[in-house]
């Protein structure tokens, strides 16, 4: 469209650190830019927004990180499992690092789960929220604690790190991840892009460099629904929710899933919810009119914001 202004392709590696390590980041836009923040999905990484990343406005600094065990980020330590509630902590790390004490979030199916509970959890924070195939687990497991408990207990006792999988090429890596999981699959460029940050060339061929660990999911317990509302209606910023019209992963726990974005919609100071067209990675599929929504949407909150502070004059 004329006269819009966009980021660059270009960005830097940034990195934050953290007990085990480091969580690895790219960074588009100035330094001083209004702060966005990237979280993605399950086993994908920082590169899954390397195409939306130069359709957002110009004046945002958007970082997008990796999450621990994924892309360039460290794993963390042995016998450490991977829960959804540690990424929140994860993200306060990475957020305490850049010194931002309100920002927004754009984020993808787990991303967006964890964007969720981090927006819960300090709703003084986040402004806005962009929640791309909106992920979590299904309510029904925490009906059974035992066992959950049970799995993880026997899971976490008998772990033991496996050799992980050699491939000849990047290409038959990325191969790998073209192949469906839930019914939803990557388009081949996207599965190469996702691969390109995701994996590792050794003297034997290529691996994937996230954490073999992440594909067990152990976890020891899961709050009830009430306890995880209690958290969700708590979020206070503009929220905007994008489905994709092909995606499977809107059948797979549609009650929960709908249960848990009303209520996050319930005290939010402006709400959007849009289907566009694209799978369970619209973002990658049809990156131009994602980025589109996103910019309408945060083109909406500044006009609420000017609206608000006119009536308290």
């Amino acid at each position: 469209m004329a006269g819009e202004e966009y980021l660059s392709n270009s960005y830097k590696e940034i990195s934050f650190q953290a007990p085990w390590g480091v969580i690895a980041a790219k960074a588009w836009g100035p330094e001083d830019g209004k702060p966005f923040l990237g979280l993605h999905g399950w086993l994908d990484n920082a590169n899954t927004f390397d195409k939306i990343a130069p359709l957002l406005p110009e004046n945002i600094r958007f970082v997008a990180m990796d999450f621990p065990g994924h892309g360039q980020s460290s794993h963390r330590g042995p016998g450490m499992p991977y829960l959804q509630f540690e990424y929140v902590a994860d993200v306060k790390k990475v957020v305490s690092q850049l010194g931002w004490e309100k920002f927004s979030i754009i984020s993808h199916s787990l991303g967006a789960f964890v964007a969720s509970l981090y927006a819960g959890t300090f709703p003084n924070e986040v402004e806005n929220l962009v929640l791309i195939e909106y992920g979590g687990y299904p309510a029904w497991v925490a009906e059974k604690p035992d066992l959950v408990l049970a799995k993880y207990a026997a899971g976490m006792a008998n772990m033991n790190p496996r050799a992980p999988r050699v491939y000849e090429s990047i290409e038959a890596a990325a191969a790998r991840r073209e192949e469906p999981y839930n019914g939803n699959t990557l388009r081949k460029d996207d599965a190469l892009l996702i691969a390109k940050r995701g994996s590792t060339a050794t003297k034997d061929g290529v691996i994937f460099s996230h954490d073999s660990t992440l594909q067990k999911s152990y976890f020891p317990f899961f709050p009830p629904q009430l306890s995880l509302n209690l958290i969700l209606s708590k979020i206070k910023g503009a929220v905007l929710i994008l489905e994709g019209s092909d995606s499977l992963h809107r059948e797979k726990g549609k009650e929960t899933r709908l249960d848990r974005l009303s209520v996050i919609c319930q005290h939010a100071k402006f709400k959007m919810w849009k289907t566009l067209p694209g799978g369970h990675h619209l973002h990658l599929d049809n990156p131009e009119q994602t980025a589109r929504q996103i910019k309408q949407f945060l083109a909406l909150c500044k006009s609420q914001d000017l609206d608000l502070h006119t009536s308290k004059l």
